[in-house]
């Protein structure tokens, strides 16, 4: 054997670990785990093509509050704010690649997505003046709360002033020289939060970079920089999102070096107490030790290398596949440790103890990692793109775990083989060793006597039955719910804002944007009665605010035609100084919608109008044959309130798409920025439905290949089912809902799943075993319950106690990172390893061991393939002589009676391989 060749194949491998450098950790928190198929992507299209944009717009949302926790439109405060929305506008700036930029280059067409605020504040501080001077209000201006008119133009304050609370109508507030001045120019007693945005479109590659630049930018700023006296500020955006999520998947970091040294630590005591036992104790094992951590850690670096070489991001999923990478490839190595330590000091060369060693273990490690890596191969098919980047790694971290076990750790125990050779001390006394083994015998005996008993039998079954049922009850009752609140940091500075947002601004104003992808002619009065229907419907709603807070650009068109400009030009001149001194005037009467003669002659002058000019983002329009403005489609909004829940989010957005569906007509569609995450959380149960039986029926195909028994197949894909119902349905006891990151922990839980069970169900469908007698290796059948469950506890019941407990030690140093996917991973690791070693300790081995031999049995390849069998098309005759089966019953005696005779005989004259 040489195994530098192979350690050299091993090398070129893991050099795919330099693509690390390339490596972009980057979540997509918005549309990440949304189905490709949902109907929120279709809209999102839809929306996006009518911006004319690559990607979804940058809204970043300002929360501004007094720090004192007094009112905000006092007059002070809102200089404040103004001056902080002009500095973000105009003044700051951020490099990108060379290129100075200022958000007020990038916000077009809607920079004056703020001129409600601005309009406010101009005649806010005009009456201000008035009253500070002895004068009584302006008659032009009325700053009342939710809809304001300022020199004619009403504007709705309901999207830019949370938390307010009115005055009492009763008081005369104008006159009462007591009160507060701005309590006496305005109807609202106190505003606790003000709101802007801060929104441009990504239409090509670079304006994302520059977008998303500027607004990483000045978060840092707004909590590193600005220390305002008066103001507490707070920003919040997709891109804030995901970099707050980053930073707590890179703090993992620590933690899993931790418990990388933690397992380091397990597996080094194992191996070196194992080579005390079978008295090969050398340096090698050091080696030994090293290298079974080293493998599971080359797949891991090796994995992010490829991805990143391949131009895909690393999200923060991904930073916790080490964690069952470590488990599944640690528990492996512990497979091929076990099994080579058994032979040592029997005098075989290095090729005939690593032949045998690959012999033995090769099938149930190739069984678990197949599996593994096809489960995840499903997964990485999944609807949801962060799901499938998760899966795509972790399959060929898989892969790669299981080359490296054949081609980097068996060399390393070929290359710590050689110490053993060369190691010339005396043997030492066996007196110790004996004994020991005699009392692990017996308690194994004793042990495959309780579990194979029938009481014990159905005393396990009427326990599994009990635990299935709270399994189904706790699957049954885990909601579908992503709380952001769960999975930011909880001490992430987003907490607060996040807060805000869910409990104030989403109680007062959620609105939706409806689109009219139809051409709209204005003159068509069946087709506007339509529309207005189409609108009654919408505000109508339980949840609606009313038509007072809708963004409707027809509404203010049929005022403009009927009445034209809210004044003429004179009067204008006089309002660019916001000195107002008309008196009362006739107001004008509002005009029935439905009744409305229009016509687009007027549009053109509608939409350069300095008073209307900003409805132009809402629509688009064209020249028609007979050179007049056509109208080829526009979006609105309609506002809601008491949405805090994300029940009744998903609820209204149910409404919606109903509603839209039956205007066809006007090929009308709903967007709404949550649309994304409505959807994730209407199809997660789903798609975990369908993943989690994609992997099931998976593993049984791998099983079916490698596994030639139908019982033991049938048996290991009820065991894993079982565990995996265990894992999810204890989750939701433990209050965990399903969402992106736990249905991610459910997905590790089934790959590791498969670890418990397969090995004990490989094993056990063994008719024969190889055991050493008197220092050669020969064959010996296994007869009945009790010698299977002996010889399958034997081979796999310390090496899967050892896995389980170096999986915990790995995932212990993540019970300090008080983070919402760090426990959610470490809760279904402790489940999954609890339950798997129940399941392949317990359970599974009681619930074989009382099956009819013949149904264990049963091997499909022999029975349809072999030659010895009649029913096979390759049956050649029966060549087994009476003489040969008397040798094998022989062995068979000598193998279950190994103590009888010379006491004194070495441990190894007779011991199972």
């Amino acid at each position: 054997m040489q195994p530098y060749a192979y350690l050299t194949v091993a090398a070129l491998l893991s050099s795919q670990a330099l693509g690390m450098y390339w490596m972009v950790l980057k979540d997509r928190i918005r549309d990440g785990y949304t189905p490709t198929n949902a109907p929120s992507r279709v809209e999102t299209d839809i929306i996006r093509e009518f911006w004319n944009s690559s990607g979804d717009p940058m809204i970043t949302m300002m929360l501004l509050k007094a720090r004192d926790k007094g009112s905000m439109h006092r007059p002070e405060y809102l200089d404040e704010s103004q001056r902080v929305i002009d500095f973000l506008y105009n003044n700051f700036t951020v490099e990108h690649k060379g290129v100075t930029l200022r958000f007020s280059e990038m916000c077009a067409p809607y920079c004056n997505m703020n001129k409600v605020l601005q309009l406010f504040k101009m005649g806010y501080d005009n009456e201000l003046k008035r009253v500070t001077n002895g004068q009584s209000p302006s008659t032009t201006n009325n700053l009342s709360y939710p809809v304001a008119s300022i020199g004619g133009i009403s504007i709705n304050l309901d999207r830019s002033f949370f938390g307010v609370r009115l005055q009492n109508k009763s008081l005369n507030a104008t006159k009462d020289k007591g009160l507060p001045i701005e309590k006496r120019i305005t109807n609202m007693e106190h505003v606790e939060l003000v709101l802007t945005l801060f929104r441009g479109d990504r239409e090509n590659q670079l304006r994302d970079e520059q977008l998303s630049k500027w607004e990483l930018a000045a978060y840092e700023w707004s909590i590193k920089t600005y220390k305002g006296n008066l103001v507490e500020l707070q920003l919040v955006g997709t891109e804030i999102l995901d970099s707050e999520m980053m930073k707590d998947g890179k703090r993992m970091t620590p933690f899993f070096a931790a418990g990388f040294g933690f397992m380091i630590t397990f597996v080094s005591v194992c191996v070196f107490l194992s080579a005390i036992y079978y008295d090969a104790l050398d340096r090698g094992k050091i080696l030994v030790g090293i290298g079974a951590v080293t493998c599971p850690i080359l797949a891991i670096v090796s994995t992010y290398g490829l991805i990143s070489m391949l131009g895909l991001r690393i999200n923060s999923f991904m930073l916790v596949m080490p964690f069952l990478v470590m488990g599944i490839g640690v528990d492996s190595c512990f497979l091929m440790i076990h099994s080579w330590q058994r032979m040592s000091r029997n005098g075989y060369s290095v090729v005939e103890r690593m032949g045998m060693v690959y012999e033995e273990v090769c099938p149930s490690i190739t069984i678990t990692s197949l599996t593994d890596f096809l489960s995840f191969a499903i997964g990485a098919l999944a609807p949801t793109p962060e799901t499938r980047l998760f899966c795509l790694a972790t399959s060929i971290a898989m892969a790669f775990t299981f080359i490296l076990q054949l081609v980097f750790f068996g060399p390393i125990l070929a290359l710590a083989t050689r110490f053993e050779h060369n190691d010339t001390k005396p043997r030492q006394a066996i007196g110790w060793r004996d004994k020991v083994d005699r009392v692990w015998q017996k308690i194994l005996r004793i042990y495959c006597r309780l579990i194979g008993h029938r009481i014990f039998t159905i005393c396990i079954v009427s326990a599994t039955c009990v635990y299935w049922y709270f399994g189904i009850i706790g699957l049954m009752n885990m909601k579908t719910r992503l709380d952001v609140a769960k999975i930011l940091p909880k001490n992430s500075p987003l907490q607060q804002p996040n807060y805000i947002l869910t409990h104030i601004v989403w109680s007062e104003y959620h609105p939706v944007t409806v689109l009219i992808n139809n051409p709209f002619d204005v003159t068509n009065r069946t087709q506007t009665n339509r529309f207005w229907e189409l609108v009654d419907e919408f505000q109508s709603m339980p949840n609606a605010k009313g038509p007072e807070s809708s963004l409707i650009w027809l509404k203010d068109y049929i005022h403009f035609s009927y009445y034209g400009e809210p004044y003429d030009n004179a009067l204008k001149s006089v309002l660019s100084d916001w000195d107002f001194l008309l008196g009362d005037n006739e107001p004008n009467k509002p005009i029935d919608p439905f009744k409305a003669n229009l016509t687009t002659t007027k549009l053109g002058q509608f939409l350069r109008s300095p008073f209307y000019e900003h409805w132009g983002p809402f629509m688009k329009v064209s020249n028609s044959s007979e050179g007049r403005l056509k109208i080829d489609r526009f979006w609105m909004t309609i506002a809601y309130q008491n949405t805090s829940s994300w029940e009744t989010r998903i609820g209204l957005m149910e409404q919606w798409r109903s509603i839209v569906a039956r205007y066809k007509d006007l090929n009308a569609t709903v967007w709404e920025p949550n649309g994304m995450f409505i959807d994730q959380m209407l199809s997660l149960r789903s798609t975990a439905v369908q993943t989690g039986i994609l992997t099931l029926l998976c593993m049984i195909v791998v099983c079916s290949i490698f596994i030639p028994n139908p019982c033991s197949v049938i048996t290991a894909s009820i065991a894993i089912a079982s565990i995996s119902l265990g894992v999810m349905g204890f989750l939701s006891w433990w209050h965990f809902d399903l969402d992106p990151v736990v249905m991610a922990a459910v997905l590790m839980s089934i790959g590791l799943s498969v670890d418990f069970i397969a090995h004990v169900s490989y094993h056990y469908q063994l008719t024969n075993k190889k055991v050493i007698v008197d220092g050669r290796v020969v064959k010996v059948p296994v007869k009945g319950p009790q010698e299977k469950l002996e010889h399958t506890m034997a081979s796999v019941g310390w090496p899967m106690i050892q896995a389980g407990v170096s999986t915990i030690c790995c995932i212990l140093p993540l019970l300090f990172l008080a983070s919402y996917s760090p426990s959610v991973f470490v809760a279904a690791i402790f489940l999954v390893v609890s339950w798997g070693m129940l399941h392949g300790l317990v359970i599974l081995p009681s619930f074989l061991g009382s099956l009819p031999d013949c149904l264990t049995d049963a091997n499909c390849y022999r029975l349809f393939l072999s030659t010895s069998s009649e029913k096979s098309c390759r049956y050649a005759g029966r060549r087994d002589t009476d003489e040969e089966l008397e040798t094998f019953d022989v062995m068979h005696q000598k193998v279950q009676n190994p103590h009888d005779g010379d006491s004194k005989r070495h441990l190894n004259t007779t011991q199972e391989f």
